[in-house]
């Protein structure tokens, strides 16, 4: 049995890091990034004393997949809409275990989108924009994608084709052993919500619990 090619990716820069994955360009695709585990002292390519650990079964992991697992239909069926980006599986490359994502980048493709922490404290929020963030607010609602840690770090605003949407990238999947939240659906909304509120007291804007929306 032929085994798949190992792509490399020691050589080439991280463009963001978050508490326990890499993220890279995937080299074959400029449209999809790769998010390899590490531990170690990072320096600006890779590390420094250590390797990266093949961490792809470890729990923060495995509650994404199964998040993808359960919305495979919907993912498919409405691919403009997903309120997460679209996963791709994992592959190998010569740092470990990779998972393959959809990117969400700016316009010139150059870099990753804003966070939407970028987005307020450059005071890009306008009305357009404060649409898009309604919209994603809207869509995660109605995907019903558990989450664990929605703050204004984890939600960018990148291009999905010729579209700019507001995206969670990372905090989704439930990370307790009976997971309420995943049974109901007020549950969810009740926290997300507090989580909103705690996003717009700190950034300086208003969310409104009733009406699901934030406004200036």
């Amino acid at each position: 049995m032929k085994t798949a090619s190992v792509i490399s990716v020691s050589h080439l820069n991280w463009i963001s890091k978050g508490y326990q994955r890499l993220v890279f360009i995937h080299p074959n695709d400029d449209k999809k990034i790769l998010k390899v585990s590490y531990n170690g002292e990072m320096t600006d390519k890779l590390l420094r004393n250590a390797p990266i650990a093949d961490r792809s079964n470890n729990r923060h992991v495995s509650r994404e997949h199964h998040v993808y697992k359960k919305n495979t239909r919907l993912l498919a069926l409405h691919p403009f809409d997903a309120p997460i980006p679209h996963f791709f599986g994992t592959i190998e490359t010569d740092i470990g275990n990779a998972d393959v994502y959809e990117g969400l980048f700016r316009q010139d493709r150059s870099k990753l989108g804003l966070t939407l922490e970028q987005v307020i404290l450059r005071d890009l929020m306008g009305r357009k924009t404060l649409a898009d963030l309604n919209s994603f607010v809207a869509r995660l609602d109605r995907w019903n994608i558990p989450v664990t840690d929605l703050n204004a770090k984890n939600i960018v605003y990148g291009f999905r084709g010729n579209k700019r949407v507001f995206v969670l990238v990372d905090g989704f999947g439930d990370y307790r052993r009976l997971p309420l939240a995943s049974w109901s659906r007020r549950i969810r909304l009740q926290r997300t919500s507090v989580a909103y509120s705690e996003i717009a007291n700190r950034l300086g804007f208003v969310w409104e619990s009733n009406a699901r929306l934030f406004r200036f």
